[in-house]
């Protein structure tokens, strides 16, 4: 970071990851240096007013998603007439710890599960190269509901793990992290066979278009993208992380095109001001999700999705109800490491 800043004289920059942009976020904005769209959905850079130069990414904060999945267990709670056991896979990091925060925040205060959920958690370095333990672990304990609080490959290897160890016979609802949307985690081609480890797993689906779903094909948007991709000489089926690309980096160039009109041209605090003014239907998402900053007021761009459920004979994940739309009601948050909740 100190050589971006100091040698290369970076107009902006962009982070990946909640560690490298917990550890960096402090300097970059007493530098007034852009960190716009950071690959991380932490609630810690939704907080305009102690660091405005650093936001989060076109996704529900991870809060906010911990939040959803209180809701959808609470929706079922009385399928479960004694105790609910909830059991996570937590990654111990920055990125891990405010997804179980934030869950056990929910918890705490839902008059429905505070007294009837036991919540159980193992955890994983993310380093790790296996997760068998831990899953086998959490598998011991027969539990309603599995939530994966991981990203990346643990994503997969939960599946298969699951696959193995009896979860994925008798554990009513699994769960996908947000961070692991798209297909690419779950197809056959990485959990192996006929990919029937996955069917019936369930996410929150953040809303960016996956470039490898088929019911996109003749999408507008879609097809730029594709074409975009092909012209390079990248297969557009490669990976779902593309389509997840093309969703971070649109709001980035609508945030350059229009502080480029203003007074004064492209400068970092024009930079700041258009994306913090940011209202628009983004055509990487889908319909009905708004990409919405307000200022101070504001600070979370997308702030919505679906739930769905892995479809393995289709390869595909499936809508499962109507598109939940909550602009506007995720608080800003002026995050506190020490404690791991927003102050």
């Amino acid at each position: 970071m100190d050589e971006l800043l100091d040698s290369e004289k970076a107009f902006a920059i962009w982070t990946l990851g909640t560690g490298p942009t917990m550890k960096t976020y402090d300097k970059l904005n007493q530098r007034c240096v852009p960190n716009l769209i950071a690959m991380t959905g932490h609630p810690a850079w939704g907080d305009p007013v102690n660091h405005p130069w650093t936001s989060g990414a076109p996704v529900p904060s991870y809060t906010t998603e911990t939040q959803l999945w209180g809701t959808f267990i609470e929706q079922r709670a009385d399928d479960f007439p004694d105790k609910i056991k909830v059991a996570s896979l937590v990654m111990n990091n920055d990125f891990g710890k405010v997804y179980d925060a934030g869950f056990k925040a929910y918890l705490s205060q839902s008059p429905v599960l505070k007294d009837k959920v036991e919540y159980i958690t193992e955890t994983i370095e993310p380093q790790a190269p296996t997760i068998t333990d831990p899953m086998t672990t959490l598998a011991s304990k027969e539990p309603d509901f599995f939530i994966a609080m991981v990203a990346g490959t643990p994503c997969t290897q939960a599946v298969t793990e699951a696959a193995q160890n009896g979860m994925k016979e008798n554990v009513e609802y699994l769960f996908q992290p947000l961070t692991c949307a798209g297909t690419s985690f779950v197809s056959k081609d990485k959990v192996g066979g006929d990919g029937s480890a996955s069917d019936g797993w369930w996410i929150f689906n953040p809303g960016i278009k996956d470039i490898k779903d088929p019911n996109l094909v003749g999408d507008p948007w879609m097809d730029f993208a594709k074409d975009l991709l092909v012209k390079k000489g990248i297969d557009p089926q490669s990976s779902s992380s593309l389509g997840n690309g093309f969703g971070y980096a649109f709001p980035f160039v609508q945030s350059l095109l229009i502080a480029q009109e203003l007074d004064g041209g492209l400068t970092r605090a024009n930079l700041i001001v258009a994306h913090r003014a940011l209202d628009m239907t983004p055509p990487t998402h889908l319909w009905g999700l708004r990409l919405h900053m307000d200022g101070n007021k504001d600070s979370f761009m997308i702030e919505g999705g679906v739930f769905a459920k892995f479809d393995a004979a289709g390869q595909i994940w499936k809508n499962e109800g109507s598109l939940i739309d909550l602009d506007g009601k995720s608080q800003n948050c002026a995050w506190d490491q020490s404690v791991s909740l927003c102050t």
